[in-house]
């Protein structure tokens, strides 16, 4: 995965609309830059630089549509989020995939062709994901979104005259301050480990602190960086978590299946399968209760708040 492209022109003490220009036209131009590799089935890592660049222009959407003419982007969001998403589906069987094949090597002999069936099937689902990803970029396509999307930010970041203008610095400041309140109230039901949404909730309240630190790092030093590094790894072990739980959900599904069929070779991998995530699950929840642990121990959210006071 590709790091984020860096923002050149930014200058803190400036008008925000300025700055957030300057975030939007680099966000998207670095997520054009991964369509050709992310149509490259031979290296699925295109896919995932593209994904997560989705991800970052999309956070920082988030982020700022509080200090933009919102009408000049509402129509291109939605197109954004049909690119992320079909992204997301690939990148998701690529890692299914991976995962499952990994698995396969140490799977006992009795459970492993039933397994090689399952692999199978999750191939088919990626090809169709990749046509699909194909058509939402086909570049016609994606130049005319970008071109869409440039003259929305125009508009979007046009002047008010009516309104006191933000300066870049106090907008960063009031971003990554609300991102850390959202972490830390979806963070009072981590310890309610069976509450697999609110779970995916606080990970993605992670990542999003994570983006908007990174995002704002040059207005506040680079010691800032330390505090994105730290919610990364919360980020993380609340993923790995997540994966867990989806592929829990998933296979349960398939037990079910196998059983109003009584395939009983597919119903023992199923079950072997299972038993293998429930054991993972608890080992990435430990990890998520420690990296959140360490978080309140060390004061990182009160430290972050003194850093950018």
């Amino acid at each position: 995965m590709a790091k984020a492209k860096r923002v050149k022109g930014i200058n803190c003490d400036s008008v925000a609309t300025i700055g957030i220009k300057l975030v939007l036209v680099t966000r998207f131009e670095e997520l054009y830059g991964f369509h050709e590799a992310a149509l490259d089935w031979s290296d699925p890592e295109g896919v995932h630089s593209m994904r997560v660049a989705s991800r970052r222009l999309r956070s920082a959407l988030r982020d700022f549509m509080p200090y933009l003419r919102k009408r000049g982007l509402i129509a291109v969001q939605k197109r954004l989020k049909n690119v992320a998403d079909a992204l997301g589906e690939v990148r998701d069987q690529d890692v299914a995939l991976m995962a499952l094949e990994k698995i396969d090597a140490h799977a006992p002999s009795e459970v492993s062709p039933a397994l090689k069936q399952f692999i199978d099937a999750r191939k088919e689902v990626r090809n169709e994901a990749r046509k699909e990803l194909e058509a939402i970029l086909e570049k016609a396509q994606l130049d005319q979104l970008q071109s869409d999307f440039m003259a929305g930010v125009d508009v979007a970041t046009a002047p008010r005259k009516t309104t006191t203008a933000h300066i870049f610095r106090q907008m960063s400041r009031e971003v990554i301050l609300g991102r850390l309140k959202e972490l830390e109230k979806l963070s009072n039901r981590l310890f309610n480990p069976f509450e697999v949404e609110t779970l995916h909730e606080m990970r993605i309240a992670a990542k999003r602190l994570r983006y908007a630190i990174e995002l704002f790092q040059s207005c506040w030093g680079h010691s800032i960086a330390t505090y994105a590094k730290r919610a990364a790894r919360v980020q993380t072990a609340l993923g790995d978590l997540h994966d867990c739980d989806v592929w829990i959900e998933n296979i349960g599904k398939q037990i079910n299946n196998a059983r109003k069929n009584r395939d009983t070779a597919q119903i023992a991998a199923f079950v072997w399968l299972l038993n293998h995530f429930v054991k993972l699950r608890s080992k990435h929840l430990r990890q998520a209760f420690a990296e959140w642990s360490k978080w309140e121990a060390q004061d990182l959210s009160g430290k972050l708040r003194a850093r950018i006071s």
